[in-house]
């Protein structure tokens, strides 16, 4: 798959990769398209995904963006600024309620110049401790993110009501 994948996208052959997407396991086909633009490192491979969700808007296809915007072409200017537009844009097509979108946020604030403020990680971790109390990554970045605002105190017990809001 992933050779054709290759030839397709740098061919601008984009109605192709749809159909192979449509036909595939999307998981599958995500791990060789990330596979696949990591290999090659073009811009073909985030047009593409542009042309497809310009076609059919889903939070998957914003994922796929994201993926591929912070990790094979994270080098990039503006690709991690691009990358919050499609993790935000997945967490509106969820309404807040996918943590896979939701985590992408909290890792544009654990990078090394963080993309989101504190105040946007914390209100991002405190949502998906909502959604799953035991999730480590949201109760450490909920941690981290109290100790550098100010007038913010967090009892980790008081986060064990979020388990039973639902």
């Amino acid at each position: 798959m992933q050779e054709r994948i290759k030839n397709y996208v740098l061919n601008g052959e984009f109605e192709q990769v749809r159909q192979l997407m449509t036909q595939a396991d999307f998981l599958d086909f995500e791990e060789a398209y990330i596979s696949c633009a990591h290999e090659h490192e073009s811009m073909m491979f985030y047009t593409c995904i542009l042309d497809m969700i310009k076609f059919e808007e889903s939070a998957e296809l914003h994922d796929l963006a994201f993926l591929l915007l912070v990790y094979p072409l994270s080098e990039v200017e503006g690709a991690l600024d691009s990358a919050y537009y499609h993790a935000q844009s997945s967490i509106q097509l969820t309404n807040g309620q996918e943590i896979k979108s939701l985590l992408q946020m909290l890792l544009l604030h654990a990078i090394p110049e963080p993309v989101i403020s504190d105040s946007e990680a914390f209100k991002v971790a405190k949502q998906i401790l909502k959604l799953d109390p035991s999730n480590h990554v949201a109760r450490n970045a909920l941690k981290e993110t109290a100790k550098h605002m100010d007038n913010v105190v967090v009892d980790i017990n008081e986060l064990q009501q979020y388990g039973r809001s639902n």
